[in-house]
């Protein structure tokens, strides 16, 4: 090959490479705007994500905080604010008026400002009343309650009582609504738990406590100065006691007057409630207490089926297909049927009511607090009440869920599913069977061999049961000689009495 071709060649070869990096460096520069377009691309899908990731978590916070407000709106929110004293002149006047009412023993004046006042109570008013002479000075401090118009008032007041010169302060706290018409009232019903926890708060706030420890001293200034008046206060809450129990057995003996024991001429025929209807949304709790478990609230109207209604206040109904207890007053009677006293089963006889076990009279125990009927219904006359804890001799177990017992001079009856039987009774002096299933309490009540004689250390009250809830029965002055039952291992002593037993506090007991 010549040298012009060589250099030919090596022309053409340098032309080519020359053609080749142009090439590449046309597609580095298009390549390299392909690139940048990915690259801003892929921010703008980055910052998208980040303002997303953001909106998120800011509606997270949103929502978080709109729940806590949630919650801490269902929470009871109570005001701090000052009690403000005699600031509300309808208030006033209904406080005035029922201290007024309470010197006079006006119970159709407090029954008409208070929504609820039970036999006790209006005794206890109409005995009180007796010793009152007047409230000279009536303060009503205030602070708001928990609905809206109503009011807690602390009531800081001088009672004068009849033949003592100097007066003695106190304070009373009540709890003051308001009805649809504008008027206010004395709510003593039953209180939510939202309520009671709202009067706990408000009572400690520090002007409240500072108002009560002021009355207190006051108290103790006024007993300590005159010893006529500490010695009337200390007399009065016996006083008092002996009084209502003194009237409670006078009015049975009226009731029993008024309805005197009629001949037997067979089953008798009575209109017995076996439905009753709710006149306001009302606790259903599980026994019959204000400190038992709620079961659930009924609605306004709500019909239940009435189990049994209580000399206490209470009545057993069928609430969601099980027991549970309403107050009474919060009940109408809304179905009723006719049935006979005894309840006769469907194609038996009357003669043929009595259970199969002929082995009578037996020991029982009372379970609960349960009235005394005079036939086996619901309907019939009340002509006692029995305690629980309290013994019973039984004289025959119907088919109809009623308990026939020995009462007084004769026969009553209660319903079965109050009693207890302890064991068959074969003589006088044996002793009470105790199953395992009994509480250490009934275990404790066994029937002593023989009583002893003792004395009370101290005036004391007497009671039908062995519990400071107990009946007070009467009262035992100090000195008064008793016969000793048993002494219980609780703390109480059983005594004998003309008409029966009671229980009274072993630490005013002396043996003999």
């Amino acid at each position: 090959m010549d040298k012009t071709n060589l250099n030919e060649n090596a022309g053409d070869g340098k032309q080519k490479l020359q053609a080749q990096i142009s090439r590449l460096v046309q597609m580095c520069k298009e390549s390299k705007k392909v690139m940048i377009v990915i690259a801003v691309f892929l921010l703008i899908i980055i910052g998208a994500l980040a303002v997303i990731t953001f909106s998120e978590k800011k509606e997270e916070v949103v929502a978080t905080t709109e729940a806590e407000v949630a919650a801490e709106e269902d929470e009871i929110v109570v005001p701090e604010e000052a009690l403000e004293k005699d600031a509300y002149p309808e208030v006033n006047n209904l406080i005035k008026q029922y201290y007024q009412a309470l010197v006079d023993g006006d119970m159709e004046t407090i029954k008409s400002i208070k929504s609820y006042v039970d036999e006790e109570e209006e005794l206890k008013i109409i005995k009180k009343s007796e010793f009152i002479e007047s409230y000279p000075t009536i303060i009503v401090y205030t602070k708001k309650g928990l609905e809206e118009g109503s009011f807690i008032a602390y009531v800081q007041y001088e009672v004068k009582f009849k033949d003592i010169e100097k007066t003695a302060p106190g304070l009373n706290t009540l709890y003051v609504c308001v009805k649809e018409d504008g008027t206010y009232y004395i709510n003593s019903g039953e209180l939510e738990e939202s309520h009671i926890e709202y009067l706990k708060t408000i009572s400690l706030q520090n002007d409240v406590v500072d108002l009560f420890n002021t009355v207190q001293v006051a108290y103790n200034d006024t007993k300590t100065q005159d010893e006529a008046l500490s010695t009337f206060l200390d007399e009065l809450p016996n006083l008092l006691a002996e009084a209502v129990s003194e009237a409670m057995i006078e009015q049975e003996a009226a009731e029993e007057a008024l309805h005197p024991e009629k001949e037997e001429e067979g089953p008798e025929v009575v209109l017995v409630v076996t439905k009753v209807k709710t006149t306001d949304v009302v606790n259903v709790r599980s026994s019959d207490s204000v400190e038992a478990d709620k079961l659930g609230k009924t609605t306004k109207g709500q019909v239940l089926e009435l189990v049994e209604e209580r000399l206490n206040g209470w009545s057993k109904v069928i609430f969601d297909g099980k027991e549970g207890f309403i107050k009474s007053e919060y009940l109408q009677p809304e179905e009723t049927e006719m049935q006979l006293s005894t309840e006769v089963p469907e194609g038996a006889s009357v003669e043929s009511m009595d259970t199969l076990d002929k082995n009578y009279p037996k020991k029982g125990k009372v379970t609960d607090a349960v009235n005394i009927r005079k036939t086996s219904s619901i309907e019939a006359d009340v002509v006692g009440h029995l305690n629980k804890g309290e013994s019973v001799e039984i004289l025959d177990e119907l088919n109809n869920g009623w308990t026939k017992i020995k009462y007084s001079d004769g026969e009553a009856y209660i319903k079965s599913d109050f009693v207890k039987v302890e064991g068959t009774q074969s003589s006088a002096t044996e002793a009470t069977v105790v199953t395992e299933s009994e509480t250490d309490e009934t275990k404790s009540e066994q029937t002593p061999g023989v009583s002893k004689k003792g004395k009370v250390t101290e005036t004391v009250r007497m009671r039908r049961t062995p519990n400071l809830d107990g009946t007070v029965i009467g009262l035992l002055a100090k000195g008064s000689e008793i016969e000793i039952i048993e002494q219980l291992e609780d703390g109480w002593t059983k005594i004998k009495r003309t008409n029966g037993e009671a229980y009274v506090k072993s630490d005013y007991v002396e043996m003999q």
